[in-house]
């Protein structure tokens, strides 16, 4: 298993409590530093704010280059590859999600 490396987006609605973007870093480290494949790192990063932090929603979408697709097989060096999960007020409400998707996608 070969590492990949890229960025990921957090989107979340707070109920109560309110965290500070250090700790959304952290929470993301601390998923992507173990042997991890993209598609549950997302999933376990949505997973643990909605369950700990008791948010509205949250969405998170990780875009990554894969070291396994650049270096070996098909060598595509420009490839990319995007996960994303929705819960909450981001899965129910499309204006929510879209705004969330608009936002992000003008950082690319």
């Amino acid at each position: 298993m070969l590492p990949f490396i890229g960025k990921c987006h957090i989107g979340y609605i707070p109920e109560k409590k309110v965290i500070g973007v250090s700790k959304l870093a952290r929470i993301v480290d601390m998923y992507a530093r173990r042997l991890q494949i993209q598609e549950r790192l997302t999933d376990q990063i949505a997973h643990v704010l909605m369950d700990k932090l008791g948010v509205q929603g949250v969405g998170v979408v990780i875009e990554a280059q894969h070291l396994c697709m650049m270096m070996r097989g098909v060598e595509k060096q420009n490839s990319k590859m995007i996960t994303s999960a929705m819960h909450g007020t981001f899965r129910s409400q499309i204006a929510t999600r879209t705004e969330f998707l608009r936002l992000i996608g003008n950082n690319n």
